[in-house]
This record gives C-alpha cells, sequence and structure tokens, in this order.
C-alpha cells in the first residue's frame, strides 16, 4: 500500500514538473484568480458602491475601475518584491555555493578535512549540490577521481541517477551533464537510459557523458549509432565524436554540408569564415554557423 502510493506520489510529482503540467497549473491559477477577482469586484459593488450610486451601470463602472487600480498597484508592489527577493536570494545562493566550492578545492588540495565538506553538505545539500557542479566545470584528471570518491558526493550521484528520468527537462539535462562530467562508471546505466530521453538536449548531454566514460564498454557501438540520430543531437556532440563513421549523404547539398561540418568536429568559426569567402558554405550558413559555435565554444578552431 506504502508503495503504491509513493508510486502515485512520484508520478503526479514528475506531471507537475513537465511542461504540459506547468502549463495545467498555470491554467488553474488564472482561473482561481479570476474568479476570486470577480468574487471580490461584485461584493464590493453590493456592500459599498451600490449604496452610494442607486444605478447599476454606474455602481459597477465604480467596482471595476476600484477593482483595476487594486490589481495594477497590488502586481507593481509585489513585482518590486519578488524582483527584491530574487537578487537576495540568487547573490546568497551564489556565495554559498562560491563558499562551498572553495571548500572543496581546499579539500583536494588537503587543506580542509572530509568531515568538514561532508557536514556542510548536510546542512545545505542544494548548496553542496550547486558546489559540486561547479567544481566539476574546474577539476579534471586525478582531482575529479578524488571528488567523487567522497562519501557525500557519492550519495549526490545517487540522487542525479534517481532524477535522471523525472523532473523538467532543463532539470534532466543537467543532471545527465553533472553525471557526465563526474565520470563515474556507476553511473553509466543511468546515461544510457538518458538515451531514451525525448529531449534532444538530453541525449546529446548523454553521449557526451557515455562518449567520457573509458570503462564504457559500448562506445563504438554509440559512435555508429549517431549519423541516424536527429541532426541537432549529431551537432551537439561533434567535438567529442571526431571519429565518425561517414553516413550517407544527405540530397540536399545545404544540410549534407552541415553534416560533413558536424562530422569534422565542426571545425570552428575561422574555418567557416574561410568557406564563406570561397563560396563553399553552402545555402545553410545559419546551421553551419551554429554547428561551429558549438564546437568553438566547446575548444574548436
Amino acid at each position: 500500500m506504502l508503495r503504491r502510493l509513493q508510486t502515485k506520489w512520484r508520478i503526479a510529482r514528475d506531471f507537475t514538473r513537465s511542461e504540459r503540467g506547468a502549463a495545467l497549473i498555470a491554467l488553474a491559477k488564472s482561473g482561481a484568480l479570476l474568479a476570486a477577482l470577480s468574487e471580490m469586484g461584485w461584493l464590493l459593488d453590493v456592500y459599498y458602491f451600490a449604496r452610494r450610486f442607486p444605478q447599476l451601470p454606474i455602481s459597477l463602472a465604480w467596482s471595476m475601475l476600484t477593482m483595476i487600480f487594486l490589481i495594477a498597484t497590488t502586481q507593481l508592489t509585489g513585482s518590486v518584491a519578488v524582483k527584491l527577493w530574487g537578487v537576495r536570494r540568487a547573490r546568497r545562493n551564489t556565495a554559498a555555493a562560491q563558499r562551498m566550492t572553495d571548500l572543496l578545492c581546499a579539500y583536494l588540495a588537503d587543506e580542509a578535512r572530509g568531515s568538514d565538506v561532508a557536514a556542510a553538505a548536510n546542512d545545505s545539500p542544494s548548496d553542496f549540490e550547486a558546489g559540486v557542479a561547479d567544481a566539476l566545470l574546474r577539476l579534471r584528471g586525478s582531482a575529479v577521481r578524488k571528488l567523487r570518491e567522497m562519501p557525500p558526493v557519492q550519495a549526490l550521484r545517487d540522487r542525479w541517477i534517481a532524477r535522471v528520468r523525472s523532473g523538467g527537462e532543463e532539470e534532466r539535462r543537467r543532471t545527465v551533464e553533472n553525471l557526465g562530467m563526474l565520470r563515474d562508471p556507476a553511473g553509466i546505466p543511468a546515461l544510457e537510459a538518458a538515451l531514451e530521453d525525448p529531449a534532444a538536449q538530453g541525449v546529446a548531454a548523454a553521449v557526451r557523458g557515455l562518449l567520457k566514460m573509458p570503462s564504457h564498454g559500448g562506445r563504438a557501438e554509440l559512435i555508429r549509432s549517431l549519423p541516424g540520430r536527429a541532426y541537432l543531437i549529431r551537432v551537439l556532440t561533434a567535438s567529442e565524436a571526431r571519429h565518425l563513421p561517414a553516413p550517407v549523404e544527405s540530397r540536399d547539398p545545404a544540410r549534407a554540408h552541415c553534416d560533413q561540418l558536424a562530422r569534422r568536429g565542426a571545425i570552428g568559426i575561422h574555418r567557416l569564415r574561410s568557406l564563406a569567402a570561397h563560396g563553399k558554405a553552402g545555402d545553410a550558413p545559419a546551421e553551419a554557423l551554429s554547428a561551429s559555435l558549438v564546437a568553438a565554444a566547446r575548444g574548436g578552431h
């Protein structure tokens, strides 16, 4: 019984985090707000303006104008308050994540104890997750291995594995990217499961993560499967899969040229300019430019 309730709760939570769930919640909130405002306007007319203006059109007009003024004032005040609160929260979260990153770097440099990191992770799990994700962007080699051997990071890895197939599109993509940067063999099954993600960005993140795993036995098969995947996935994984087998050329010259750029790692903005100068950029400069910018951001030349 308890497991069945947990399953239903998980399904409901995943639905509310999806795009359709968010749209349905927004529609329900809008309907409830309109109903509440209509009721307030009617009560304002019945108990206040109708007693001062016997004519119904005039009393209703005053009620509507008053409600519009109150709504505009409340919305302006609320927007300012939410904006200030969001700015302060963002600054506080950024500072906390930076402190956590500094603590992790100090631990990796043998300047802090593992117990200090564990205590910080227990006190603020969200800041610890942000700090680990930020540290993974900066660390390489043995530092990453030492980081993933920490018990708090292993617990965080397990939470990431559990979140690969749940949550919204952006949350799933970030989770898959973090697992890929961690390069922990225990995350390989979760990354393989993410290859079935409905969003192309999530699939591309899973491909990049699996190609970074030296212990992944299916790398060759994964590379051979890339030419048959969506074009966006091939572009986003071009810098990691430089040894792609030559796919069948497209009948569209512009798309074939973009595929050729992707297979060569989308060789960068300078090469694209050279191709354009010689009239070889094809009929799809926007797609070729996007492929080159992606590769340039990842270290292409």
